[in-house]
């Protein structure tokens, strides 16, 4: 108890010395607690990012392959999408699949409207010529697919999703035209197979805000979005396998770990994917989705080990300095019989006081300025990436599960991140704050407790 109180006087005694290292301490809490929230936080954002787009598999052609071959250019087909999901590899794959249909019982929207930019032959097996489809079925295996629908672009407006097999959703536009309501039964046919229509239950109208036909350059009703019917892709499928010749398939498959591409793209091979595609996980979607966070990090990461290296620096220079004004203090209690642990101990108690006030104070400093300071170097990283991806030119086109994509990636960038401090974060600080004291007396305690008590007092002057 003794050695505490004394501790306590000290720093009181010594106002000037102990203002001026809790400072420097108190500066270096606060630029660390500011890092480490910053820095812990985007380092789980980053994980979880790099897990999702690190384990997402495209599979992509060669384009001077494609082009030069032609129409003998060896493709993926819709049976070999669906043979690479069996794989011990996978943690999970999607599918969706479109068929292009007509109906004798409904009417597509536009679809007497003379077509603009060409038409769409389509054939079926052997080469028999197909009628022209006028709507699409879309058969999704995870709701998660329907993108559209979670950026609010679409929205249903009467009934509900799709659940159960043999039920769909429709557009506005497509159930007013066909005069269809909530619990009515339709009937679509596959241009491309031999098989019975498909009778789908409409259980939900949804709202259709996205471009009616985008960026193509036809105009015609099976382009159309709005004659789009959604399905589950068990409906479009049935319940025989080689109707997948008949189906545009796409998949998008899902490692289990990004390390294992080098066997999972082994086993595609032995399952006869072309030598000439490629197999790679999105590095560009995560790129420049989390690029500014990463670069974020590592800015907050070199900061703070500078400021620790240079506060730890300052610090024992100025233990060093001010060792001569505790020298005769050392030098009485010894005489007076103290021993050197207990000596010790004292410098340590008014490094781990001081340290402790730096750190409370630091805390609460620095978790209110993290928020904003996160905001603003996000901020600048971002603005950076959008002028290097400006300088780099447009994105290269992808074949991703068959469909073509010339758009970099479908994901926006990370504009915020919501920073707090969690216990992990908190454990950390207090290590450091423990090593800032440590600095603070060792270069002390190393200096006096060296010498004994009668040399100290005759260098007193």
């Amino acid at each position: 108890m003794y050695i505490f109180q004394h501790a306590m006087k000290n720093i009181g005694r010594n106002k000037g010395r102990n203002l001026l290292m809790g400072i420097i301490v108190l500066v270096i809490i606060v630029a660390t607690v500011i890092s480490l929230i910053i820095n812990n936080t985007s380092g789980r954002i980053i994980d979880d990012y790099k897990t999702q787009f690190g384990s997402k598999v495209s599979l992509a052609p060669d384009l001077e392959q494609m082009y030069s071959k032609g129409a003998d250019y060896e493709k993926v087909t819709s049976e070999q999408y669906l043979e690479f999901a069996n794989s011990e590899y996978l943690r999970q794959s999607t599918f969706s699949a479109i068929v292009p249909s007509v109906s004798d019982n409904v009417k597509a929207v536009d679809q007497d409207k003379e077509p603009k930019g060409g038409n769409i032959k389509l054939q079926g097996p052997g080469g028999a010529s197909k009628a022209n489809p006028t709507m699409k079925l879309v058969g999704n295996s995870n709701l998660e697919n329907l993108a559209e629908f979670s950026d609010g672009q679409r929205s249903i407006t009467e009934g509900e999703i799709y659940k159960e097999p043999n039920e769909s959703i429709v557009s506005k536009e497509f159930a007013e035209l066909n005069d269809i309501s909530v619990g009515d039964t339709i009937e679509v046919n596959s241009v491309m197979g031999e098989g019975d229509p498909y009778t789908l239950t409409v259980t939900g109208i949804y709202l259709d805000s996205t471009a009616e036909y985008g960026d193509m350059p036809m105009e015609m009703s099976f382009m159309n979005r709005r004659n789009e019917i959604l399905t589950s892709f068990d409906t479009v499928m049935g319940d025989d396998p080689s109707s997948a010749s008949a189906v545009n398939i796409q998949a998008t498959y899902f490692m289990k770990s990004p390390d294992l591409l080098p066997e999972f793209e082994k086993e595609l091979r032995d399952k006869g994917l072309p030598a000439s595609y490629t197999v790679s996980t999105d590095e560009e979607s995560y790129a420049k989705v989390v690029g500014p966070v990463e670069a974020m990090k590592g800015i907050f990461l070199t900061f703070m080990i500078v400021v620790i290296i240079l506060g730890s620096i300052i610090l024992a220079l100025l233990s060093s300095i001010t060792i001569r004004e505790r020298k005769y203090e050392i030098g009485v209690l010894r005489a007076m019989g103290m021993k050197k642990g207990k000596v010790a101990a004292g410098l340590i108690s008014e490094a781990l006081m001081i340290t402790a006030v730096c750190l409370v104070v630091g805390l609460v400093i620095g978790s209110a300025l993290s928020q904003p300071t996160a905001n603003t170097i996000l901020q600048n990283q971002i603005e950076a990436a959008e002028q290097a991806k400006s300088a780099s030119g447009p994105g290269k086109f992808l074949m991703v599960g068959g469909q073509s994509n010339m758009s970099n990636v479908t994901a926006p960038p990370i504009s915020q991140i919501d920073v707090g401090l969690g216990m992990d974060t908190l454990l950390q600080i207090a290590l450091i704050a423990l090593l800032l004291a440590a600095v603070s007396s060792m270069m002390s305690i190393s200096r006096i407790t060296k010498y004994e008590p009668i040399k100290i007092l005759m260098e007193r002057n």
